[in-house]
Formats: C-alpha cells, sequence, structure tokens
C-alpha cells in the first residue's frame, strides 16, 4: 500500500505490549503488575480500571482538624478548619488571610469573627461550613428557620455561592414561612442601620404578606411561635393595617393577649390550648427580649391596634377584667371612649377631637371578588377553616349582632356540626335572635321571612361568584331564639366554598317584605326583658328549645 492507504487504515487488532525491560516481565512487584490486563474494547476503547488497593480518599469536614491550617473564633467556640477551602468560597476569608500572610504573623492564623457576625447568626455559622465543605453543594438544605440568618452570613463573608442558594431557597418558600424569615430579620437587625437592599426587599415584603394572610399564619403553630416573637415595634406596623386579614377583631385581641402574657394561648377557631414551653438553658424564650429602644410604650402600643369598637362584647368584658397589670387604665380609658363613640349617636361629634376617629374604622371586610357589602338588611359572618378537625362537634361562632328595625340579629355557625345527631362534618348554620334589655317580657317577631346564603369563590378567570341560599319564615320569640339548618352544607361539601385563604363567607338577610314586623308595636307588658342568656341556644344547638330562667315551660321543636 502506499502511504496514504496507510494513513487511512485502522488496525484494530490489539497493539503491541510495550517493552518494559526484562525486569519488567519477571517480577510480579513491577509497574506493570498494578494494571489490568489492557485490551482494547469497541471502538478502541482500553477499559483501564485501578487494582492499586480498596482505600479511597475521602472528603475533608470541618469537624476533623486534619490538615487544618486555620483557626476561627465565633463567640466562645474555636473551628480548626482548612485555609483553602475557606478562601476559595469566602471574599472575606480570603482578604483576611491575604493581609496575615503579608503581614508575616507567624503562626497566629486565624479570625475571630464574634465581632463580625451578629450574635443571633453565631448558632447558623456551623450551617455555613457545612455548605462551604459540601461537594454537592446545589443538594444543601437549610431549615426554614436559618435561611434568612445564612443569608446575612453569606452578605457579610461574601460568599456568593450560599448567598444565591439562600436567596433561591427563601424566594421558593417565602409564602409559607415569611414569619420565620422576618423573625429572623429582627433578631439581626438593629434599627436604624441599613443591611443591604435584598434584605430590605424580604423584610418588606414579609411584613406585606403577614398583613394579607395574618389569621392563616396563625393556624401554623411554627408561624404563630414567629409571629409572637417579633417585637413590639414591628407588631404595630403589622396590626395597624386596614388590610389586615383578619374574619373578626376578636383574632386580633387575643393576638396581642398572648403576646403579653408571653406564652401561646388558644385563639378559639385557630386550635388547641397550648403554652410554650418555659426555654431551657440556652434556648430562647418564647417572646423576644426587649430590644434597644424598646419600652413599655411599644407594649401599650400593642393595645392601641385593638379596634376596641368592632371588639365582640364577650372579648371586651374579658380585657376589662384583665387588671392593672396587662391593661393600663389610660387603655381601658381609650377602649370605654372609643366603644362609647360607636354607639352613641351623638359620639363622633363629642369625641372626634381626641384623635379616636382611626379606631373606628373596621378593617377591610373579607369577601369574594365582586359580592357588594352588605346592606342595612344583611349581617355578614365569615370564620376561617382550615382542616376537619379544627372545630368540635356543638362548637359554635356568632358573628356581631346587628339591629334590623328593633330586632337585633346574628349568624351563628356549627361549623362541624351540631350535636343532634346531623352527620359529622356538616356546616350548621342559624339566624339568632339576641334578647335586648329594653324589650318586653314577651318579645316577638312574627313571620319573619328570613334567608341565609354561603358565599362561593371564584376558581378561575372568567368565573363569578356564586352562592348557595335558602330562607324560610319564622317567629323569633323568648323560647325560639334561633332558626336554620343543622345540615346547610353537607359533609365534605364546605371545602366547595373555600376561598384562596381558608375563610368561608356566610351572609345572612331579613326580606323587605317582613321589615314592616321587625318592630316591637303595641306590646302591653310593663317589665322589661330578663331572661338568661345561654351559649347554645335553641334549635341550633338542640332539639329542646331555650327558655328563659323566669319561664318554666318549655316547648319542643
Amino acid at each position: 500500500m502506499d502511504g496514504s492507504d496507510e494513513e487511512d487504515h485502522w488496525d484494530n487488532s490489539a497493539p503491541p505490549a510495550p517493552y518494559l525491560g526484562p525486569e519488567a516481565s519477571s517480577s510480579e512487584n513491577s509497574v506493570g503488575a498494578n494494571m489490568t490486563n489492557v485490551s482494547a474494547g469497541p471502538k478502541g476503547a482500553l477499559g483501564l480500571s485501578f487494582s492499586g488497593g480498596s482505600g479511597s480518599m475521602t472528603s475533608l469536614s470541618w469537624r476533623d482538624a486534619r490538615f487544618s491550617d486555620w483557626t476561627v473564633q465565633v463567640g466562645e467556640k474555636f473551628y480548626h478548619l482548612h485555609a483553602f477551602l475557606l478562601a476559595r468560597a469566602s471574599l472575606f476569608f480570603e482578604s483576611h488571610m491575604s493581609i496575615a500572610a503579608r503581614a508575616e504573623q507567624g503562626n497566629a492564623k486565624g479570625s475571630d469573627l464574634t465581632e463580625v457576625l451578629p450574635t443571633s447568626c453565631h448558632s447558623a455559622f456551623e450551617d455555613a461550613l457545612d455548605f462551604m465543605y459540601s461537594e454537592n453543594q446545589a443538594a444543601f438544605e437549610a431549615p426554614a428557620s436559618k435561611a434568612l440568618l445564612l443569608l446575612k452570613i453569606a452578605d457579610i463573608l461574601q460568599i456568593s455561592s450560599l448567598f444565591e442558594a439562600m436567596g433561591r431557597r427563601i424566594e421558593a418558600a417565602f409564602e409559607d414561612t415569611a414569619p420565620l424569615l422576618l423573625e429572623q430579620y429582627c433578631r439581626f437587625h438593629i434599627p436604624g442601620t441599613d443591611d443591604g437592599a435584598a434584605l430590605r426587599q424580604i423584610r418588606d415584603g414579609a411584613v406585606d404578606l403577614i398583613v394579607r394572610k395574618f389569621q392563616p399564619f396563625l393556624t401554623n403553630a411554627e408561624m404563630k411561635t414567629a409571629l409572637l416573637r417579633l417585637p413590639a415595634r414591628v407588631l404595630v406596623e403589622i396590626l395597624q393595617a386596614d388590610e389586615l386579614l383578619v374574619a373578626s377583631e376578636d383574632v386580633v385581641f387575643d393576638f396581642v393577649l398572648s403576646r403579653l402574657h408571653g406564652e401561646l394561648e388558644s385563639d378559639g377557631p385557630n386550635g388547641p390550648n397550648e403554652k410554650d414551653p418555659r426555654p431551657s438553658d440556652g434556648e430562647k424564650a418564647s417572646t423576644p427580649e426587649r430590644q434597644d429602644g424598646e419600652d413599655s410604650d411599644d407594649e401599650e402600643a400593642l393595645w392601641d391596634q385593638v379596634r376596641w369598637a368592632f371588639l365582640s362584647s364577650t372579648k371586651f368584658a374579658q380585657a376589662l377584667a384583665l387588671g392593672n397589670s396587662l391593661l393600663k387604665p389610660e387603655v381601658t380609658q381609650r377602649a370605654l371612649t372609643v366603644r362609647t363613640t360607636r354607639f352613641d349617636l351623638g359620639g363622633a361629634e363629642a369625641f372626634g377631637s381626641m384623635g379616636y376617629m382611626n379606631s373606628l374604622v373596621p378593617r377591610r371586610p373579607i369577601l369574594p371578588p365582586g359580592v357588594p357589602p352588605p346592606t342595612s338588611t344583611e349581617i355578614d359572618f365569615c370564620f376561617h377553616y382550615a382542616h376537619s378537625e379544627q372545630y368540635a362537634c356543638g362548637e359554635a361562632l356568632r358573628s356581631q349582632p346587628k339591629r334590623i328595625g328593633d330586632v337585633v340579629l346574628r349568624v351563628l355557625v356549627f361549623p362541624a356540626g351540631t350535636d343532634t345527631g346531623v352527620a359529622r362534618g356538616s356546616l350548621s348554620v342559624f339566624l339568632e335572635a339576641v334578647p335586648q334589655p329594653s324589650w318586653p317580657r314577651d318579645w316577638e317577631f312574627a313571620n319573619i321571612r328570613y334567608g341565609i346564603a354561603c358565599i362561593r369563590w371564584p376558581s378561575g378567570s372568567g368565573e363569578t361568584w356564586a352562592a348557595k341560599k335558602k330562607s324560610d319564615l319564622w317567629t323569633f320569640k323568648a323560647n325560639r331564639l334561633d332558626r336554620g339548618w343543622h345540615d346547610f352544607l353537607a359533609p365534605g361539601e364546605i371545602h366547595r366554598y373555600l376561598g384562596p385563604d381558608g375563610f368561608v363567607c356566610i351572609r345572612g338577610s331579613l326580606e323587605q317584605e317582613c321589615l314592616g314586623r321587625a318592630f316591637l308595636l303595641n306590646q302591653a307588658s310593663q317589665a322589661g326583658y330578663s331572661g338568661g342568656v345561654g351559649d347554645a341556644a335553641g334549635s341550633s344547638a338542640s332539639r329542646r328549645s331555650w327558655v328563659p330562667r323566669s319561664h318554666p315551660m318549655s316547648e319542643q321543636q
């Protein structure tokens, strides 16, 4: 063959073995003995494999002091680390090591981060080391309770890869963990200082999201604990918002009371009673230590965020019974003044100069988009429904009462059904009359046609709200306080009416045709009503009628 033919021809046979000398062929300890037989695989692959022993190199760990050449102090802890890995990950360490090398500090090779990192970040430093030493940083997972602390460490030590990883972690879970992120931010933030645009954006975004999802966050024990730990000045910023998402002002009252008690308490529909255990040594307490610039005036300001005019009478009575240790006299005076201003027909004019008018503005109501606000003959009531086990059978929720003519009515709801044999998980809804002391003993509102509707949120774009409505005719009187349906919604049907944040919206109403019968006319009895008021009244809670204590008879329904 000519030269060109030889260049285009490939010989797939095994190549000749290299000559290693006479000793190589006779000695098993030669270099060739440490390799497997060399044979050409498919398409010329050699198929080499190592047979020099079973030992293998292990990756370095910051917990292993072997080969360490750089010491880092964080508080009272010392870490014997590896300069190359630190400098490769952190511009701070690279700069510090370069300065130390130029200064020829001898054997004093180390960094003291005690004052460099905020004290609250010290507990997360080992997590940062885990990241820097990790061979697969993409798989690194940080708990939500440390995500922002690690971001702060990455920002200070200039660890760009950790900053980006925590940024993605925070963004992915932001909607669910905003209270935890804000609580971490408040732990290292010094009022009056700037933590940078990224951290400021996270802080402001967390505050805005907490306002828009306040009560849903309270149903999560971890998120509620984080909210209770926030400094008073931050809570004031949150609670003063008109857009605060709460079913009623009672939720705000219960939260402030829990915060000032320094323990986790039940919020009624938000879950079972639970108390935060006393912290052990070195463990953070359930409520934050008072920060610089924070004093008792900040704690008092929390009470001022409760809109006393819209608090239920039950909660208001509870507030007045708290005593001076939790409710100072001046706060009680403001609460009573605001309450009087709302119910006194001339109150707004008389008390307007006292600066309480902002407290007379209700929170933004919770309604599906497009639903008009209630008219003078309608009563709205929203409650939060997180899961089917949230409420006990027979547990009642009541709306604020509303006067329509002379009759005072409120919506009465049993989210898990009544104890009358109705299927577990049914939604029981009633319209209930609230007896007033000024009513005569034999008060009666006859032939009142009423309606109850459960409003459904739109489920998609272009869809409008809808409602399931039932109506009936009823005579409200002393031994027949309420009327409605034990099985207004069947078990499991309630989920069709849940809003995006887990609220259910009920609207009770009186038909216009019966408004003339909503007044007490020609009542001959002079004595005012003096019957008792039960927590579970009438046909709603049981098949037995509720009867005033002064009347011995009972009536089956």
